[in-house]
């Protein structure tokens, strides 16, 4: 099988793990993949896919519509053989569809996340967002890929997509590359991913603070980008207990990873964080890193009764109970509870389930 990915991410992103993992698993499952974006030319040269380069300089909000009419021209000049299938993020699918069909190529809708930004690009990408999943559920698409069993339902409560033209791809980790090291310094919490203000990350040096206030020592990491980056920094203001950096190579985060004991979770519980898979909760545990948050649908893992290295709370006791349970927390504990977050890890939250069932919705696009 040809498969076509026409997306708008970039190796830089923080979310670029899913489509190298992704994209590397559907090639070593024998077929021939090529990944369409506006990444440099030769900087896919270490991945076993094929590389189509883009050139899609635009302001922010722009980028979707304009990356889309090159991506247009690109597919207008190719001649597909019989067995190719496309797989097309969603800011991008009304863009391509009529030429998709045009060329008799099928597709799948990828949606990894809806809108996350806020204020007029909201206002701008929700009709976006709405019309792709029109397209699976006129099935134009074949079907669409979700992250969890709460964002099919809301995919479904919105456009009315029935479920059953949906794909379930929740976020992975890989378990050779994020692993438990041996750091048995002072208790390090730590966070990575945007650093934006509506993620809930200007909470996190408070509870830094209150654990400070209750002799709890301890060092806080957060790693990222984003319009809470500056006011963090002041945050820290030299101080050896808090480290703010900037994104991490995915090698060395790992590394950071392995050197702490908790991973933070504060995103509130609003529309978007409720729909997630976020990477960095499987990359955590994969670390063997407790790990302790807002308690929503996005931050639970699969299951009514959530394992005990997972302590999600109320947000309005996000400090007080934070406080408390890191208090209760022994270095035997810790050890213990590390253990079993990185078993569950290696049981339940590596790639090869997304993987097939991506190669599934690819395949019956053919049949």
């Amino acid at each position: 099988m040809n498969i076509l990915w026409f997306t708008t991410r970039n190796l830089v992103d923080l979310c670029s793990t899913t489509l190298t993992a992704l994209g590397e698993g559907l090639v070593s499952l024998g077929h021939q993949v090529t990944i369409i974006n506006s990444d440099e030319e030769g900087s896919h040269s270490n991945f076993s896919w094929i590389h189509a380069s883009l050139d899609a300089q635009a302001i922010r909000g722009r980028k979707g519509h304009v990356l889309g009419k090159k991506m247009g021209r690109w597919l207008n000049d190719l001649e597909p053989h019989r067995e190719t299938v496309a797989i097309v993020d969603w800011r991008i699918a009304s863009s391509l569809s009529p030429i998709l069909k045009r060329k008799a190529v099928p597709w799948v809708l990828m949606d990894r996340s809806p809108p996350a930004d806020r204020g007029i690009l909201a206002k701008l990408q929700w009709p976006v967002w709405k019309k792709a999943w029109s397209l699976v559920k006129s099935r134009q698409a074949h079907s669409g890929c979700v992250v969890s069993p709460s964002h099919g339902q809301f995919v479904h409560s919105r456009v009315g997509v029935p479920e059953t033209n949906m794909i379930e791809i929740p976020a992975g980790v890989d378990v050779s590359l994020f692993k438990p090291g041996t750091y048995k310094g002072i208790l390090s919490l730590i966070y990575h991913g945007r650093l934006d203000g509506h993620r809930g990350v200007l909470s996190l040096p408070m509870l830094h603070e209150k654990l400070r206030q209750n002799n709890v020592h301890s060092k806080l990491i957060l790693i990222g980008e984003g319009d809470a980056f500056e006011g963090l920094e002041r945050m820290a203001g030299g101080r050896d207990d808090i480290e703010v950096l900037s994104t991490l190579p995915q090698e060395e985060l790992a590394e950071k990873l392995s050197q702490s004991h908790i991973g933070l979770l504060p995103m509130p519980e609003t529309k978007v964080w409720s729909l997630a898979s976020p990477l960095k909760r499987s990359e955590y545990a994969a670390s063997g890193l407790l790990i302790f948050g807002i308690d929503h649908l996005g931050h639970r893992l699969k299951g009514k009764n959530q394992p005990e290295w997972i302590h999600l709370v109320k947000q309005e006791d996000f400090h007080f109970d934070g406080v408390e349970w890191i208090q209760s927390l022994t270095q035997k504990k810790i050890n213990s509870l590390s253990q079993n977050s990185r078993k569950y890890a290696v049981d339940e939250l590596n790639w090869s389930g997304s993987i097939e069932a991506l190669e599934q919705a690819c395949t019956s696009c053919l049949t």
